[in-house]
């Protein structure tokens, strides 16, 4: 036998046992991480499950100076048609954070101030505003801007999910028949004649929301729909994408406001129900 043949054997023995304990290795590794995955607290469910605790306990009862948030929204999240309050149960996580995250941020200085230029240039003070077009958002409200400044960037997390898990069904509430057909006419076709687009478009087919951007308007109270149109008019609210709403708000009228808001209280409606 030719001593070749015999290195040959011997390279080909070794490389079939370092493939074999690779082969090994890696079955561990992933049965490892399986396994850590579904007793570890750390994982995705596990954690989400200790968010949701979290959130529940802060929203029911509160926490020091933080009145508990079931106060004004409900202990279902389900809103307040009476006050304006918005429901809570079943909104978009993400959307429910950025709006925390907007009450809680300060008006921004949007023009640059300037002092005049001094005869030593290198002492000449400057201070300058954010000259950004849109605002990363802002929302007034006597309430809420004082609350969500108290919320942490954890709070506003585990109130956002746990809220969002909540299972809502909204009614259909009856209104007359020229009430609805104008406010259909506004959701489904918008004003094409002046620019202005369908409010599903947006806020998706019967008003059920699209993404962490648009949110439902089907299941909100009437007065606070209203409200928020009136407050994008006014500037109070200034934290929509692209500015889309406050030009959308623009173009609509008193009655306008009554038509849609009427028109998606008379859907039915329900969210996270099995």
């Amino acid at each position: 036998m030719e001593p070749g043949s015999n290195i040959k054997r011997s390279l080909v023995t070794d490389l079939s046992n370092i493939s074999g304990w690779v082969i090994v290795s890696a079955v561990l590794i992933a049965l490892f991480f399986i396994v850590f995955q579904l007793v570890s607290p750390f994982s995705s469910v596990a954690s989400l499950e200790v968010h949701r605790l979290a959130g529940k306990q802060l929203a029911l009862g509160g926490r020091a100076d933080i009145p508990a948030c079931a106060s004004c929204h409900g202990l279902q999240g389900q809103g307040n048609e009476k006050t304006a309050i918005p429901r809570l149960a079943g909104l978009h996580p993400d959307y429910i954070k950025k709006q925390l995250e907007d009450y809680a941020r300060s008006p921004l200085k949007t023009r640059a101030a300037v002092e005049p230029i001094a005869r030593d240039y290198i002492k000449t003070p400057r201070t300058y505003g954010d000259l950004t077009v849109f605002t990363p958002g802002i929302r007034q409200h006597s309430s809420m801007n004082k609350l969500a400044r108290m919320l942490s960037a954890e709070d506003r997390h585990n109130l956002a999910v746990y809220y969002s898990e909540l299972t809502f069904v909204a009614a259909p509430k009856a209104y007359d028949f020229e009430t609805l057909e104008r406010g259909e006419d506004l959701a489904l076709r918008g004003k094409p004649e002046y620019g202005l687009p369908a409010c599903d478009s947006c806020h998706g087919p019967r008003g059920q929301g699209f993404g962490a951007i648009f949110p439902p308007l089907v299941g909100q109270p009437v007065a606070y729909i209203i409200a928020q149109i009136n407050h994008w008019q006014t500037g109070k609210r200034d934290n929509d994408h692209l500015a889309l709403m406050r030009n959308v708000a623009d173009q609509l009228t008193d009655g306008d406001k009554v038509n849609v808001a009427a028109y998606y209280d008379n859907l039915s409606y329900s969210v996270n129900r099995e």
